[in-house]
């Protein structure tokens, strides 16, 4: 895995002034199975807790999907890959803000594809897809996963 991403968090003291509670590598770092890490930056389930107690929301544990009534913020290195590899298509229940930070990628759906570049937003909205790095360098992107309704 490359370099850890760097994560600061902010919270409150016991006299209620802000602080900063983390400051240093994301501490929950896992591989997808396209390749590439994936770094785990916050995630909440049901309504945000902005509490003065910090218990660290992220360690022990990675799913694609968000937790229930909740959200997830991770970035994904994807390694580039042969355009004959098989990608990994999933479905979540969730709405999926995707931005491209570096690099370019492929999203794949069913039956299309669109390559994607450094700067564009995809709106993915718990369609079936899948991403595909054929550019021949990494490809950095930052998620936001929120929990929606299963399709019916």
């Amino acid at each position: 895995m490359t370099d850890n991403q760097r994560r600061i968090v902010t919270g409150h003291d016991s006299e209620g002034r802000a602080v900063f509670v983390a400051d240093g590598p994301t501490p929950n770092v896992w591989e997808a199975p396209d390749g590439g890490p994936v770094y785990e930056l916050w995630q909440h389930a049901g309504v945000p807790d902005n509490s003065g107690d910090f218990v660290d929301p992220i360690l022990g544990h990675h799913s694609f999907p968000p937790p229930p009534r909740g959200s997830v913020l991770r970035i994904v290195d994807f390694a580039p890959r042969s355009p004959d590899d098989v990608v990994h298509m999933h479905r979540t229940a969730s709405l999926d803000y995707c931005y491209i930070i570096e690099g370019s990628i492929v999203a794949v759906l069913d039956d299309d594809e669109v390559t994607m570049s450094a700067g564009d937003v995809l709106i993915q909205r718990g369609t079936n897809h899948g991403w595909r790095n054929e550019s021949g360098a990494a490809c950095k992107v930052l998620f936001v996963l929120i929990d929606a309704e299963p399709l019916v």
